[in-house]
Parts: C-alpha cells; sequence; structure tokens
C-alpha cells in the first residue's frame, strides 16, 4: 500500500506493519511480559531428577539439570533469574567449561566427596553450602561419595543477556585440583592479603558452610534483636571483598520464620525465588496463598505484595535469590510495605 492511500488509522497501522514499524499509540503497557507467581512442588521435581538419571547419561547431556518454567513466561522462570536443579549421581563428573553468566549452587542434599571446581579449587558441596562460581570462571562437578548429590543451579543468564552471554568448554572433562580445600575463604574472607587487590566486581568463587549460617541465624535470636517485619530473622551471604550482596546482579538470603509468625505486607521491584530449605508455610501473594512444603520453589513477581505465614508450632527456613542488586545499581529500585 502506498502511503497516500492510507486512510484512516488502521490503514496507518498496516502500512507500518508491513515495513516493522508500529506507532505509540497501539503500546499496551502488558507488552513487557508480566507473569503471576507460581509453585513448584518438590516430590514432582525430585521425581523427574531421578528419572533422569536413569535415562540421560552424563554423556548425553553437559549438565543433568531440571529447568524450572514459568507458564506465563514461555520456557521461563523470571524475566532475570534462571534456576534448574541439579544431581551428580555417585562417580560422575559434570565436564568443565565456563561463561559470562555468574552462577551459585545452593545444596539440597550434600555428600562427602562431593565438589565444585573452581578455577583448580574444589569446594565442599554439604547440605545447606552455598557456593559461589564467579562468571568466566571454570567449573565442573564431581561426586567421588556413594549418594546422589543435588543442589539449586541459579545464573544471571537473563541479565546477562542483555548483551550476548559468551561460554566455553574447558580443554578437558576436568580441570586439575591446584588449590587447597578452603583456601578462597581463608585467604579472601575476612583475613586478606594487604597487598592482592582485587579489581573485579564479581567476587571469588567463595563457600558459605552452612554450618556458619545456622550459626549466624541463631546468634540473632539469642541477642534478642527483633526480627525484621516483612521477613522475620533474615540474613545475606555478603560479597567477600566489599562486603555487598553475593554478586553484583542478584543477592542470595536466607529468613527463618518462627512458629506462627505472620509477617507484614511489602512489596519491591525486584524478582525473588523461593525454596523451602526446612519446613512448611504459606507466602500470599496479591492475595492468592501458595502454601509450600520442605522443598518447594516459589517465585514473587515484581512489585507484587506478599507476606509470610508460618503455621506450624516449629521454625521454617527460607532459601532465596533476589535481583535487588541489579535494580539497585541501575538507581530502579522501589519498595514500600503496608502497616501491621
Amino acid at each position: 500500500m502506498d502511503i497516500g492511500r492510507v486512510q484512516d488509522v488502521s490503514d496507518l497501522n498496516d502500512w507500518l506493519k508491513e515495513r516493522n514499524l508500529n506507532g505509540h499509540w497501539n503500546h499496551s503497557d502488558r507488552e513487557h511480559e508480566e507473569f503471576k507467581p507460581f509453585l513448584w512442588k518438590w516430590p514432582e521435581i525430585h521425581a523427574g531428577l531421578m528419572k533422569a538419571t536413569e535415562l540421560v547419561p552424563m554423556d548425553m547431556t553437559g549438565r543433568r539439570t531440571v529447568q524450572l518454567r514459568n507458564p506465563e513466561l514461555r520456557g521461563r522462570m523470571s524475566n532475570t533469574i534462571h534456576m534448574s536443579i541439579q544431581c551428580v549421581m555417585p562417580g560422575e563428573i559434570a565436564e568443565a567449561h565456563r561463561h559470562t553468566a555468574a552462577a551459585i549452587r545452593y545444596v539440597i542434599h550434600g555428600v562427602s566427596g562431593a565438589y565444585t571446581v573452581v578455577d583448580g579449587e574444589p569446594l565442599p558441596m554439604e547440605t545447606g553450602d552455598l557456593i559461589t562460581t564467579p562468571g568466566w570462571c571454570f567449573h565442573d562437578h564431581i561426586n567421588e561419595g556413594s549418594e546422589p548429590v543435588m543442589w539449586l543451579d541459579v545464573l544471571d543468564a537473563r541479565i546477562v543477556a542483555l548483551g550476548r552471554g559468551l561460554g566455553e568448554t574447558y580443554p578437558g572433562r576436568q580441570q586439575p585440583r591446584e588449590r587447597a580445600i578452603g583456601y578462597s575463604n581463608k585467604t579472601q574472607g575476612h583475613v586478606k592479603a594487604s597487598w592482592l587487590k582485587h579489581e573485579r566486581l564479581t567476587p571469588p568463587a567463595m563457600r558459605y558452610p552452612w554450618t556458619e549460617t545456622d550459626a549466624a541465624i541463631q546468634a540473632l535470636r539469642e541477642s534478642e534483636v527483633e526480627p525484621d517485619p516483612y521477613d522475620g530473622y533474615h540474613v545475606t551471604y555478603t560479597h567477600p571483598i566489599n562486603g555487598g550482596p553475593t554478586l553484583p546482579t542478584f543477592a542470595c538470603e536466607l529468613q527463618i520464620g518462627s512458629p506462627r509468625l505472620t509477617t507484614q505486607d511489602h512489596r519491591h521491584i525486584s524478582t525473588t525465588i523461593y525454596q523451602a530449605f526446612r519446613g512448611s508455610g504459606v507466602t500470599v501473594v496479591d492475595g492468592e496463598r501458595l502454601e509450600w512444603s520442605e522443598g518447594d520453589i516459589f517465585v514473587v513477581p515484581p512489585w507484587s505484595w506478599h507476606h509470610h505465614e508460618n503455621v506450624s508450632d516449629s521454625d521454617n527456613i527460607l532459601f532465596s535469590v533476589d535481583d535487588w542488586p541489579t535494580f539497585k545499581a541501575l538507581d530502579l529500585y522501589r519498595e514500600e510495605g503496608k502497616d501491621a
């Protein structure tokens, strides 16, 4: 159609569409793919993962993972953070590779003899441990124990994809273990070499043992510090160099809900993904009740009113990842709460 034959808005819309153009008058606020909260049940995740250990050998796939998919996001879990659950069986190796996306491993079933190896340093994988894998560091996983090891894989792949994510495989299936266990924690944690400077925003590979995380929370409770009104006893795994969030793009956090606790409603511009590490409870998101049990995983979309309820007589524990560091770095972060 020639532009001179356009007689009304409908004709104009057709003319623009033929040329891969669009008028702002057709703009919809929903074009950025909003999504609703969603809950994945652990028995289903586990059943699928265990069946994969029977049917999918490691030489068939670089990583044996079950990926979480939000039904409203065309094959993604969220718009920013990717999560999957990985299993390595006794005697298996997940081959070494690296990518620009940074990752963390939160161990949901640890095994003595299981390691993530990052740039030559083996990091043990015990239940409740958090392990960081900085971007562009070679890493592989090996299970020299007697049971399957399972963990949450969380990557900032969706954020990295704003540009272009890069990756490459290691020359061999495994990298040599050239450093002692605990090297990074000992030399780049609370006590650091004063003459070595770290220019990268990405932290070194670190292991946050569950024993230390649990001790930190118990110390807060014993000191009679009042819990956060929105998240209970809530802690962040901090960047070992600058004391900031776990990674420049997302933070790893953990919270304990005391028996019969109901937190206050709040909302924030960031996305939060939770895993029920211990116990059970309810999270209410924009009026929708997500009833979760141990192992379940759920996502709270940006700018959604939500609160947590512990309806039992024992503590519950939620591990979470949240992309608030990205939004704060861009000066886009907003949050607000409701009074009790």
